[in-house]
């Protein structure tokens, strides 16, 4: 525990710490495997902690992002065929896409604004984004929105629990990413619950005609 604490202490108070959230931001909006939420949270606490700068934290996060998210687009514009084929290779990837593709087409800006709340969903649709064609434009701007919201309230997890251990940065981190996954638990449990009564919704309609 007291070298969790020692690294944690370290990584908060670290110069680097901006530059390296900003890479982990972009690598994982490219490459999901990077704990950028994680990292985050830290850097909030470490402004929590008087080690950063809270805005500055939030625009690095955010710049990684979206760069990282531009990138994924113009792969999907550049590859739409292969992105296909990948797809179909499994079924779940190819709903998933299928259902993004709908979306977009429907509410793109509200799909592109939260797509970052649903589990494994985002790079599905950057990618599709681009493979369709979607407007960089209108991308881009639903993009910066949705990041600029979501980097914001990860960076103020973190601060709030910084805040509320001040004395012991790994019982913060622990409060902070408690925190963030019981949000993100009522998210995704509440948007099930409205995917299913949307369903029946359609199911006794389409009964009714």
């Amino acid at each position: 525990m007291e070298v969790l604490r020692f690294l944690l202490g370290a990584a908060m108070t670290s110069q680097w710490l901006l530059l390296i959230l900003f890479a982990a931001a972009a690598v994982d909006a490219v490459f999901p495997v990077v704990p950028s939420e994680a990292m985050v949270i830290t850097a909030g606490m470490a402004a929590a902690a008087g080690h950063q700068n809270l805005l500055l934290v939030i625009v690095a996060a955010m710049v990684g992002s979206v760069i990282g998210e531009c990138v994924c687009y113009f792969l999907g514009r550049g590859s739409g065929p292969a992105l296909r084929r990948w797809l179909r290779r499994r079924y779940a990837r190819q709903a998933m896409y299928e259902r993004v593709e709908r979306a977009l087409a429907a509410r793109g800006g509200l799909i592109l604004m939260t797509v970052r709340y649903i589990p494994g969903a985002r790079m599905i649709a950057t990618l599709t984004a681009g493979a369709t064609a979607y407007s960089f434009r209108k991308f881009f701007l639903f993009t910066v929105a949705g990041v600029g919201v979501a980097c914001t309230y990860v960076a103020l997890l973190g601060y709030l629990g910084g805040g509320a251990f001040a004395n012991d940065s790994l019982k913060a981190l622990v409060f902070s990413l408690g925190l963030a996954f019981l949000i993100g638990l009522v998210i995704e449990g509440s948007r099930r619950i409205a995917v299913r009564r949307g369903t029946k919704a359609a199911a006794v309609k389409a009964t009714e005609g």
